[in-house]
């Protein structure tokens, strides 16, 4: 790893998850323990690593793994993978449920920890904090490739082939069918839970009101849009497309009619990226050929703007999964790579 100059990030540790990382999620700390990170492997390991570096415990989900994710009270950790899904809990790595599930790459916690939507093959399911199945949709027009809360527990949005569906369990009914061409590869909401957005395999960006169903689109893109998140307070919402990335404004009325801040300064395609929790001008990127770069967008930054990369680190070995945390004085970025490296690295 090759340091660039004046930089801001500084390496904390590196472990090896032995096997390739593909997902990376940070469990808050409680109940006696600090927070640390948690990493999954393609061949289905599932280790959570202490702030220091060192493994607190490992468990194996027995499956080709493509989610990790951990509940926002640190209690839980649920994995899934391409024919099953296991629960534990964060504490001790106690087993709490396992079972078959079809394809499962996306699963979301509700903010009070209470209940995780999870995609299982055609299907959207509601389980409650220990794993047992509460509501379950009926089949979607697809696979399932994405799935989030965007009004609290109340409403869960799914995304398939030609669009984003959203379901109200507890009444068991559909509020919106939001149409889009093609297959949605990636999908956020603002906090406020006022817009879902999705990218779309055509190359092209979908974006609805959750309330009205309104929508608008955005094309030009070089390649299929996959990875979008929204910053804390919600204005800025950025996506990758090939080797640049990209922020919109949804201050206001959104985006339509403003132009992107883009943010060239990838030589290859962008894999992974993250927003710093608390600290909502930092986004950090990385790229297929291993190079991570830290983004620093100004209180006067507007549409229209291009950005430089304000610091990062150069590598070889491909970036696979970004996550951070702001549990500390300085924020920490924790990169997943293809080789099972994890480097952890302070922002300063």
């Amino acid at each position: 790893m090759k340091t660039l100059e004046n930089n801001s990030l500084r390496p904390r540790w590196q472990a090896d998850l032995g096997e390739p990382v593909v997902a990376l999620d940070v469990l808050p700390g409680g109940n006696g323990y600090p927070h640390a990170v948690l990493s999954g492997g393609s061949e289905g390991a599932v280790r959570v690593i202490d702030p220091d570096g060192s493994p607190r415990y490992e468990r194996d989900l027995d499956d080709a793994l493509l989610a990790v994710v951990a509940s926002p009270d640190g209690t839980r950790i649920a994995a899934l993978g391409v024919a099953s899904r296991r629960l534990w809990s964060a504490i001790d790595g106690e087993s709490l449920r396992s079972e078959a599930a079809g394809w499962s790459a996306s699963a979301a916690w509700d903010k009070k920890s209470q209940f995780l939507a999870v995609a299982d093959g055609r299907r959207v399911r509601v389980l409650d904090r220990d794993g047992a199945t509460r509501w379950s949709s009926a089949p979607l027009s697809s696979t399932v490739t994405n799935v989030l809360w965007p009004r609290g527990r109340l409403r869960v949005a799914a995304s398939a082939y030609q669009g984003v569906t959203i379901f109200e369990p507890e009444t068991n009914r559909i509020t919106n069918t939001l149409e889009a061409p093609g297959s949605i590869s990636g999908l956020a909401s603002a906090p406020n839970g006022r817009w879902v957005v999705g990218g779309s395999q055509d190359a092209t960006l979908h974006g609805w009101k959750v309330d009205d169903g309104s929508d608008f689109e955005m094309s030009g893109f070089p390649a299929t849009v996959s990875h979008l998140a929204f910053e804390d307070s919600g204005r800025w919402m950025a996506c990758e497309s090939a080797e640049v990335l990209t922020c919109w404004d949804f201050s206001g009325r959104g985006p339509t009619g403003r132009a992107g801040v883009v943010l060239p300064g990838h030589r290859a395609a962008v894999s992974a990226f993250a927003w710093v929790p608390g600290h909502r001008q930092i986004l950090v990127s990385g790229d297929q050929e291993g190079n991570v770069l830290v983004w620093r967008i100004a209180g006067t930054t507007k549409p229209g703007d291009e950005l430089r990369p304000a610091s990062g680190v150069r590598d070889d070995d491909p970036v696979t999964a970004i996550t951070t945390s702001s549990s500390t004085t300085s924020p920490i970025v924790y990169i997943g790579r293809r080789s099972g490296r994890i480097d952890a690295l302070t922002i300063t």
